[in-house]
């Protein structure tokens, strides 16, 4: 059972990032940034009861690290989208699904 649900969860995951990859390339008249933020207030609001649920500290133990992690995700959401007004929304896919191949390859330097 719980094998369907996963399967289930990761269908639903494909359905809804292709809808908003799609959405975000049929708003491409609004500036960039208004979409990263938006787009992170509804993340915000998925993660903050799921924080409060498993009383993990919002702001984390490696205080430096989480803003590093969030400088990195801010900066990688803001070229995707950048990437989807120029770029046919496969190709955009494509290249933002190659970052586990360059993230190996930093891992060996790091």
């Amino acid at each position: 059972m719980k094998e369907n649900r996963a399967v289930f969860y990761m269908i639903f995951s494909v359905i809804a990032f292709s809808i908003m990859n799609a959405v975000v390339k049929y708003l491409s008249t609004f500036n960039v940034y208004q979409i990263v933020f938006f787009r992170s207030i509804g993340t915000l609001a998925f993660t903050i009861p799921l924080l409060l649920k498993y009383k993990i500290p919002i702001l984390g133990t490696h205080k430096k690290l989480l803003f590093l992690r969030g400088l990195a995700g801010l900066i990688s959401l803001t070229c995707f989208f950048e990437s989807l007004n120029y770029l046919a929304v496969g190709t955009a896919v494509s290249l933002r699904y190659t970052s586990p191949i360059f993230a190996a390859i930093f891992a060996m330097f790091f």
